[in-house]
């Protein structure tokens, strides 16, 4: 009666690490390429909340009398630049059809904002300015 051979034999031991190297192998792409996709989605946030800091402060800024100039917002830094699209136009009132006390222009505001030492940011708006004309200034009806 021949003896029962236990254990492994030397060919499925080594089926066995390869198949363990090939899943091994596998699982290490694709939790690679889970942290890469991670890394994006973090810096995509970043970009993002980068440029609504940059709208919130730059959307109540009046460009004809702010041109250009810069602004530390937490650990953001902020500067700009405009520019007339347009020419001033006197603003007219809704209701009489006359000129109001104000004369507005459409400005190009290009801002760049970087995040502490980061890689700067830039934006480009279309925003109304608007100035007061003292002569239009009245005591009303």
């Amino acid at each position: 009666m021949p003896a029962r051979q236990e254990g492994f034999t030397l060919l499925e031991a080594v089926v066995a690490l390869t198949l363990l190297a090939v899943v091994g192998g596998a699982l290490s792409a694709w939790l690679n390429s889970a942290f890469r996709s991670m890394q994006r989605v973090e810096a995509a946030e970043l970009r993002i909340e980068t440029a609504r800091v940059a709208m919130a402060y730059l959307e109540r800024m009046n460009p004809a009398l702010e041109p250009a100039g810069r602004a530390r917002l937490g650990h953001y830094r902020l500067e700009w630049r405009s520019s007339p699209l347009s020419a001033s136009k006197a603003a007219v009132g809704r209701h009489s059809g006359s000129p109001g006390i104000y004369d507005v222009t459409l400005f190009r505001v290009v801002a760049s904002i970087r995040a502490g030492d980061g890689t700067p940011q830039t934006l480009q708006l279309e925003l109304p300015g608007y100035v007061v004309i003292p002569a239009r200034l009245g005591d009303g009806p």
